[in-house]
């Protein structure tokens, strides 16, 4: 170990002893059975305050790979500051094999197919510290080759952001791996061209003008990924752009498993103010829309009866485009199979939606993992 890893360590212990301290003195002297729970919730502090003081001793060092909090991955900071974790597993077979299915099964329903292939955070290698290694954008060009080599429908998400013409990590958080909603919103206007050129269209038009949107910035309100692991002091703060319609909506969610149902507007059946309320290691803004990742959504469009419906197999990177996406359907149904039960089926559940077309919508991340992209 080098002589400032070790006191970095030394200095890190000591603030969680100082912090443990402080907390269980608190529950301790609060007799009260309140007070005794509330001194047990004040424990969670000295998780959220070493983190936080851990990270910023790691910046203050100059590290450019700071340790997590968690076995999950290490934060890294790329050449422009910007923070990401760096993917480690290249392996996309399992991926490629999901998709090569997912869309044989598409065939076999006499639904559209569409795979939109969401990049990785770093816009080059080259943004990376040397020394460091990442899997994401090899995996990404990977599997846009393999889509293109099977001829299976698909949009590169990569060379829409770069012909938008912004700056690259204008798209992204930056303590995050998220894509914002300026980069969703390309993306949901792709997935409409699509559906319009596969004689599926017929939503509202209006939704696919940006001046068609109030969009209400909040600062400073959301630590991201990165920043959960590393810290606020290591990586920063975001601020979250709400978008929200100006238009006329009239939507149904359903979450079955949650037994959540909601009636009403865009804004009352998809938003989440709570979540943008301010920063916390407990609220997570990039879900202020659906409030988080659930096995089943199911949304209807009261206003749109008549148009397709559509499945939406995915991972997190679909949130807002779905949700602007519902304005061109009668029926979105999304199904994270990361969240599936065992016992379900998630072929038998699509059959029974019957839909007009199959969407597959995935970062680079979950191309690795079986049991996110393996239709069973």
């Amino acid at each position: 170990m080098k002589k400032e890893d070790g006191f970095i360590t030394i200095v890190f212990m000591a603030v969680i002893v100082l912090f443990t301290a402080v907390n269980l003195a608190e529950m301790v002297l609060a007799l009260e059975p309140e007070g005794r729970r509330k001194g047990l919730e004040k424990l969670e502090v000295v998780q959220d305050g070493a983190i936080n003081v851990w990270g910023a001793l790691q910046k203050a060092m100059g590290k450019r790979v700071a340790y997590g909090s968690t076995v999950y991955e290490d934060v890294t900071l790329l050449n422009n500051g910007v923070a990401t974790m760096a993917d480690q597993y290249g392996d996309i077979e399992v991926g490629k094999k999901g998709v090569r299915d997912a869309y044989a099964f598409s065939k076999e329903l006499g639904a559209e197919f569409l795979f939109m292939v969401v990049p990785s955070k770093e816009e080059s290698e080259a943004d990376l510290p040397e020394g460091v290694t990442s899997y994401a954008i090899s995996k990404y060009e990977e599997m846009v080759k393999f889509l293109e080599e099977e001829d299976i429908p698909h949009i590169a998400m990569r060379d829409v952001l770069k012909a938008d013409g912004g700056d690259w990590y204008s798209y992204y958080y930056r303590s995050d791996h998220h894509w914002k909603n300026n980069a969703a919103f390309l993306g949901f206007k792709e997935v409409a061209q699509f559906m319009a050129s596969a004689g599926i269209g017929g939503g509202d038009e209006a939704a696919l003008s940006e001046e068609n949107y109030e969009k209400r910035l909040y600062e400073q309100v959301f630590l991201g990924t990165h920043g959960r692991m590393a810290g606020k002091y290591y990586t920063g703060l975001d601020d979250y752009e709400l978008w929200l319609p100006k238009y006329d909506t009239d939507y149904v969610l359903d979450v079955p498993s949650e037994g959540i149902h909601k009636e009403g507007s865009f804004e009352d059946c998809f938003v989440n103010y709570g979540n943008v309320a301010h920063y916390s290691f407990d609220y997570y803004a990039y879900y202020t829309y659906l409030d988080r990742d659930y096995d089943r959504i199911h949304i209807e469009n009261r206003l749109n009866p008549d148009g397709p419906k559509i499945v939406i197999v995915r991972d997190s990177v679909a949130v807002p485009v779905s949700v602007f996406l519902a304005s061109q359907c009668s029926a979105i149904d999304m199904l994270d199979l990361r969240y599936l039960k065992e016992e379900d089926s998630a072929k038998e559940w699509i059959r029974e939606v019957k839909p007009d077309m199959l969407i597959y919508m995935f970062g680079p991340g979950y191309m690795s993992v079986e049991n996110a992209m393996n239709l069973r």
